[in-house]
C-alpha cells in the first residue's frame, strides 16, 4: 500500500468516527440503558455488520477493476460526486435529518448493531464512494483493501470501546441531540466528504488514463 495515501485515510476515518451518527448513538443509548455488557455486545454487533457490508463493496471494486478496468475509474468518479452532493445536502440541511435521534432497541444489543451497521443502503453507497480514493493503481487492489477494512474496523472497535466506556460512566446528558449540535456534525460531515472529494481529485489528475 502507498504511506503517502495512509496518512490521509487515518485523517479520513478518525473524523468519520468521531462525526455523530446512528453507530455511536445506538452504543451509547444500549450502555447508558443496559450497562456495559449490552454496549459491548452492540459494538460486536457493529463490528459483524461492518464486516458484511465491507465484504460486499470489497468484492464488488474487485470485480469491476478484474472485468472492466476503467469500469473502477468511473466508480472512482461517481464516489467523488456522491460525496460532494452529500457535502452540498449537509450545508443545506436546516436539521439533522441523517442521524436517527430516536434509537430504537430490542432485547438483544447485538442485533442492535448488527441491524444498525447493514440495513442502510447509503452505507453501502458511502464505502463504495470512500474507500476507491484510498487505493493506488501501482498496487494489487485487493491487498490495499484488506489493509484499509482492517484499519478501519479495528479504528471503529477502538473508538466504540472509548464511547463504551464514556458512557457506562455518565448519565444521558440532557444537550445529546440538541439541533445545536446535530447542525455543527452536520457542518462537520460537509467540510469532511469535500475535502475527501478533493483529495481524490487530486489524486485521479496524476493517474494516466
Amino acid at each position: 500500500m502507498d504511506l503517502q495515501l495512509l496518512a490521509p485515510f487515518l485523517t479520513a476515518t478518525l473524523l468519520l468516527l468521531v462525526t455523530p451518527g446512528p453507530v455511536v448513538a445506538i452504543v451509547v443509548h444500549n450502555t447508558l440503558r443496559k450497562g456495559m455488557t449490552a454496549g459491548l455486545l452492540t459494538a460486536l454487533g457493529v463490528e459483524l455488520g461492518e464486516v458484511l457490508v465491507l465484504g460486499a463493496v470489497f468484492t464488488g471494486l474487485i470485480l469491476s477493476q478484474e472485468f472492466m478496468p476503467l469500469l473502477f475509474r468511473w466508480i472512482s468518479l461517481a464516489g467523488i460526486a456522491y460525496l460532494i452532493w452529500l457535502a452540498i445536502r449537509a450545508f443545506r440541511s436546516r436539521k439533522a435529518s441523517s442521524h436517527e435521534t430516536n434509537i430504537k432497541s430490542t432485547s438483544r444489543p447485538i442485533i442492535d448493531g448488527l441491524t444498525i451497521a447493514s440495513s442502510n443502503p447509503a452505507t453501502l453507497i458511502f464505502y463504495t464512494a470512500f474507500f476507491p480514493q484510498f487505493v493506488s493503481p501501482h498496487h494489487p487492489l485487493l491487498q490495499q483493501l484488506v489493509m484499509l477494512g482492517a484499519i478501519f474496523l479495528g479504528a471503529s472497535l477502538v473508538f466504540d470501546m472509548i464511547c463504551i466506556a464514556a458512557a457506562a460512566r455518565l448519565r444521558p446528558s440532557p444537550s445529546f441531540g440538541r439541533p445545536g449540535f446535530d447542525r455543527l456534525a452536520e457542518l462537520g460531515s460537509a467540510a469532511l466528504y469535500l475535502c475527501i472529494a478533493a483529495f481524490a481529485l487530486l489524486g485521479l489528475a496524476n493517474v494516466p488514463v
